[in-house]
């Protein structure tokens, strides 16, 4: 009997698209683990740092992100919690297939085989409606918390990588989920099982 083969799902995404809901639902539907928010308690245990002093840090580099533009505030802190994120990632893909939402995965797995990386966009109106819905808060609002976290998300991606952020070439695939979360989770499951044939 041939052995499954190991293979690594990493989502990048604008915030607001669906891409974590798309992330954990495509891991049900592959039979694999999810790892997105969950890295942060586990960076806690890996690391010995307590979970409120890395939540901490990690809001301190939130608003570092959305404001400076790492023009200013304590670039330690950053790398610190970037560096504690990579050694999580690290640790989880030993443990087999997976997909990982988000923090720079696909950069920090660039080593391993099988690292399958999908861009996942939206049409801003539908971004604004989600975030507006999810938040509860106005479609105007909404706009401005979208290009606050795409910032942030493009600035740290950036930091870390030395590549852009949502640039094709830096991708496997890229979706966009006007087509619906349901079908879009379909489409990179799909393009998983044809790469890992």
């Amino acid at each position: 009997m041939e052995e499954k083969k190991t293979f690594y799902v990493t989502i990048s995404r604008q915030f607001g698209s669906g891409g974590a809901e798309i992330g954990s639902k495509l891991a049900t539907k592959l039979g694999i683990r999810c790892y997105d928010k969950s890295i942060t308690e586990m960076t806690s245990a890996v690391t010995g740092v307590s979970k409120k002093t890395v939540i901490s840090s990690e809001e301190q580099v939130a608003n570092a992100f959305w404001y400076s533009g790492f023009l200013g505030g304590d670039s330690a802190t950053y790398d610190k919690v970037n560096g504690a994120h990579e050694e999580v990632i690290k640790k989880l893909a030993q443990k087999g297939s997976c997909v990982f939402i988000g923090r720079c995965a696909s950069h920090v797995l660039k080593d391993k085989e099988n690292v399958i990386k999908v861009f996942i966009c939206a049409p801003i109106e539908i971004r604004r409606k989600r975030v507006s819905e999810g938040y509860k808060i106005t479609p105007v609002e909404a706009g401005k918390l979208i290009a606050k976290n795409d910032k942030a998300r493009s600035a740290y991606y950036k930091k870390y990588t030395k590549e852009q952020w949502g640039k094709p070439e830096n991708y496997d695939l890229i979706i966009n989920t006007k087509i619906g979360v349901k079908k879009a989770t379909a489409i990179i499951a799909d393009y998983v099982k044809e790469i890992m044939k």
